[in-house]
């Protein structure tokens, strides 16, 4: 193969594996700080000057009936998470 045909061919293999990771960040396909599913259960939502802290399963206050304002403000300490009904409980 010449040269210029394997530079490119590399060039492609990362960007499609670039493109890849970006997927499965937005897709939810695997747990990682920047995605939509984190490693420790729960993430942030910013809510105007204040973030909320909801699990990683909760689907909106229409869907779900528990509205963004019922989950804490600060982060869950180590060794706890946030449930579906906004109480801070320990990791099982």
């Amino acid at each position: 193969m010449p040269p210029r045909r394997t530079v490119r061919l590399v060039v492609l293999v990362a960007l499609a594996v670039l493109v890849g990771f970006a997927l499965s960040d937005v897709l939810g396909l695997r747990a990682s700080e920047t995605g939509v599913v984190s490693p420790r259960g729960w993430h942030g939502i910013s809510h105007g000057s204040h973030t909320h802290y909801v699990p990683d399963d909760w689907a909106g206050s229409e869907a779900t009936g528990v509205s963004i304002s019922d989950f804490p403000t600060t982060p869950p300490p180590a060794g706890f998470t946030v449930d579906g009904t906004g109480q801070v409980v320990p990791v099982e």
